[in-house]
This record gives C-alpha cells, structure tokens and sequence, in this order.
C-alpha cells in the first residue's frame, strides 16, 4: 500500500493542563493520602511496598512474590535494587563519600542501594529559623557564629525575597506592618511538598491549610487572594496573615503563633511532649518530624490536620489526522481478504514464481435476507495505521480498539493523539 504524507492541517500540536487535586490528612504520626486507608493482611506489605501516605516513584517491587513451593513454608519475596561497579569513571552513589568511595572499595567492587523510592509531605519545626552554630575557639575562649542549623529555611531566602513583589510577608525582614518582623528569629513551620504531588507548580488560590481539635475544626487558612498568603478564614483571628506559599519550589511556610480556640484546648504538641493550645506553627505535627504518640503523650491524638491544593501539569500534545479518501485504501494483506478455496500459485520452478492473477476477493457485503448475498463491493476494515519517518523508517503503530469498516465510496479519518 503506498504511503501518504501529513499535510500541514493534519498535525496539530496543543498544550494540555490539568490540575490534580491532592489531599493529605495527617494524624498520630500518620499521613493519608487522598483519603486512601491503610491496607491489612498477610500480603500487604509485599503489594503496597511502600507507607501509607506515600507515592512510590517509580512502582519497583510491586507485587514481587515468590512461592518457593514447600508446604508450610511462607511466601517471600525477592526485592530488584540497584548497583554499580567501581570503575575508572568512578561512577558512585550520592550517599557514598568520596572518601569512604576511594578507601573501603576497590575496583571490581559492587555498590549496592535499594528501591522503591517514595515521596510524601515533610514537616520541619524550626524554634529559631535563622539560628546559627556556635564556635568556641579552644585558645581564646572566643564565640563565634558557625554554620546555619536549619539549612532548608537558610536555601530558600534567596526566594522570599524574590518573591516580595507578590506580597510583603514573603520578605525575611519588613516593617510592613507594626511592629515588623525578621523571620531568622521567628519560629517557623516548614511543610515540604514533593513535586510529583503536583506537577510544575501549585495552583494559586488551591492551598487550604485546616487545624482540627478533638474532631472539632478550630481553624483554617486559604489563599484568597491567589498571592501566595494564607489567610485565617476559620478562627479566632479572621483575616490574619499566618503564612506564605512558595507555588513553585512546593514549601508552606507558616509563623502564625496566635493560639486557636479556648484557653482549655492545651494538647502536647511538641516532640519533647511539652503541651500548648493549637497554633499554625503546629500544623501538620507528625507528618515525618518525629512527633508521635511516644514522644509526645497520648493525648498527641487530639490533633488531626487536612492539607489540600491542585496542582499544574502541562502535558505536550500531538494530534494527528490520518485520511482514507473515497476510491483509496482498498486493499488488505489479511488472507481472508482474497476467497477461500483459491489456487494462490500459478507458476513455479527454479527461476519462476508467479502468483495467480484470477484470484476473488471475498464478498463481505452483508445482506438483510438469508440465503441472498448482495452485489460485490470492494470494502476492508482497518485495524491499524502505521506511522513513518521522511526515511520511511517505522517509527509507531496507532491499533483501534476495533476495526473500522471502510467502504469504496466512502471518506474515513482517523484521529490520533500523542502525549510526549
């Protein structure tokens, strides 16, 4: 069958967004993810490979079971990892040092990790944000500043600065509002936020940020304004700026340390069980700071948070048309193309093969009436269309769900589509 070239009006490339919506409950040091439960039995572990709350990044060792085939014996599973040999490219792991990497390996050696990979949400606490280690020089006595201790919060001024321009409480330091505020010695509540929970970026005006105490809501911030600040619409200070919301990078930054609802909701909120009334620089408590139960009492489970927002995802989308005109495409390699029962050679010997030229088409041509079959008529069905380079070099097969009859004197386009 000849080849037939994509006009100009046959290709069409277009940007598709969406906006996933994303949903994290965090209670008793636990994360849910889009309200998905738990998941119970023998061989949970072995289908669900990685905890709730997170999303496994690449799905490795899902369902990897292994039956040995010994009554009695359990099932076990065999975990795929990765490894690298120690060559001269030096190739290595992050978590491998240089120095351990050229001392306790030598060449031929094989460095091994392991998978699956997952992401989920990160609180930080930060009691000081801006807080420095101190050096005491061993001769002299003299104190001097050492190194951040919160790296995190030190990589991202650089950002909130830069975003100043949108809203004023993005700033590290401002006299705004009196009296002002240098966030390096504020107490400052980090919420680390994959970006394969949404995608190139978060929608402005997505983020709801939403304190319950005892199961009874106490709060609740949103970003009305779509600036990136979060303000209480639920609580006893209405209107009140408690945070911001870097949209590209994934952080929610949040300072509000006014208390939320009376002087009795005093729960133990902090890693070292210390108690105090619910407040947004307590938000999010347990989700992988270290805060449980164990370590802050048992009544840690008064608490409960709900974190939502949408996403941005831009996906690159290529349509393509594929034209069957009326008098083309009329020709199929299936065998049951051609009449059963027919001599399909002619000729043949050593130098001679010739097919024969009198073969039938089969007539496919339904008819309503039994034992009648209607006049011939040339018709196929197209399963498949395949797609070429300028080389002709096959370069994809687009296969219909279900093979579309096309007739002689009919026009036939099929539409297909193409994420890259």
């Amino acid at each position: 069958m000849s080849l037939k070239k994509f006009s100009d009006k046959d290709i069409i490339q277009n940007t598709m967004r969406s906006a996933p919506e994303s949903r994290f409950l965090i209670f008793d040091g636990h994360i849910y993810y889009n309200n998905e439960p738990a998941q119970s039995g023998a061989v949970a572990p072995l289908v669900r490979v990685v905890p709730t709350g997170h999303i496994s990044l690449y799905e490795y060792n899902i369902d990897r079971i292994v039956n040995t085939g010994i009554a009695g014996e359990p099932t076990t599973a065999t975990s795929i990892y990765p490894f690298i040999t120690k060559q001269s490219a030096h190739a290595s792991f992050r978590t491998a040092t240089a120095t351990s990497y050229s001392n306790e390996f030598v060449y031929g050696d094989i460095l091994t990790s392991s998978y699956p990979m997952s992401a989920s949400i990160t609180r930080e606490y930060f009691a000081t944000a801006g807080q420095r280690d101190t050096v005491v020089n061993a001769a002299t006595g003299e104190v001097t500043q050492g190194a951040p201790l919160n790296l995190h919060y030190w990589a991202l001024k650089n950002r909130l600065d830069f975003y100043g321009t949108r809203s004023e409480h993005y700033r590290v330091s401002s006299s705004f509002t009196q009296p002002g505020w240098n966030k390096d010695e504020q107490t400052i509540n980090l919420i680390s936020i994959p970006s394969i929970f949404f995608g190139s970026k978060i929608k402005p005006g997505s983020m709801s940020l939403k304190w319950y105490f005892t199961g009874s809501l106490v709060g609740e911030l949103q970003d009305t304004k779509q600036n990136g600040e979060l303000i209480e619409t639920t609580g006893v200070n209405s209107g009140a700026i408690a945070g911001v919301v870097l949209y590209d990078e994934g952080f929610v930054m949040l300072t509000g340390s006014w208390a939320l609802g009376d002087p009795a909701k005093a729960i133990p909120i902090k890693a070292d069980g210390t108690s105090d009334r619910p407040k947004w620089i307590y938000f999010g408590a347990g989700a992988q700071d270290g805060v449980t139960t164990t370590t802050a009492g048992a009544n840690f489970v008064s608490a409960s948070f709900e974190m939502s927002f949408k996403g941005q995802t831009d996906t690159q989308v290529v349509t393509m048309f594929a034209h069957a005109k009326r008098g083309e495409v009329n020709y199929s390699n299936n065998p049951s193309y051609l009449k059963h029962g027919q001599t399909n050679i002619s000729l043949t010997s050593s130098s001679v093969y010739e097919e024969n030229p009198n073969r039938l088409i089969a007539n496919v041509v339904t008819s309503s009436y039994q034992g009648f079959d209607n006049d011939f008529e040339r018709q196929v069905y197209i399963s498949r269309v395949a797609i070429y380079d300028d080389n002709k070099n096959l370069i994809g097969i687009a296969t219909l769900s279900s093979p579309v009859l096309k007739k002689e004197a009919e026009d036939l386009t099929i539409k297909m589509k193409l994420d890259i």
